[in-house]
């Protein structure tokens, strides 16, 4: 993605309002590091994952940052593990709900060997 473009998306984002929302506790913390320390995710950052998805969720990926450019969003959930499960049981991945317009979109990711979006479902 060109740096235009990256800057045009983020202009969209209410970022302000998410970093009042959630605190330090709530941010992802990375397991690949002896000591887990918090890292807070950015706007930019959840963008960047989006440009570097895996194959599988890539055209997902391509139409939510397309979605992105034109409609205000906000990360309405920080990165979380998943909930108690249904069927199929528990989701260990990490989450993040986005909410673009007035859509709510799951980026369900992995952490190794870095943070990396490996489905989006809205």
């Amino acid at each position: 993605m060109d740096a235009a473009t990256k800057q045009k998306i983020l202009k969209q984002c209410y970022s302000k309002r998410f970093d009042e929302k959630y605190s330090r506790k709530h941010q992802y913390q990375d397991k690949a590091t002896d000591v887990r320390n918090f890292v807070k995710l950015t706007p930019a950052d959840i963008v960047d994952l989006l440009d570097t998805p895996t194959a599988a969720a890539r055209s997902q990926a391509r139409g939510l940052l397309q979605l992105m450019q034109g409609r205000p969003w906000l990360p309405s959930a920080a990165p979380h593990e998943g909930g108690t499960g249904d069927q199929r049981g528990v989701d260990t991945n990490l989450h993040i709900t986005l909410k673009v317009g007035d859509k709510s979109y799951h980026l369900r990711c992995k952490e190794l060997p870095v943070l990396h979006v490996i489905q989006i479902t809205g």
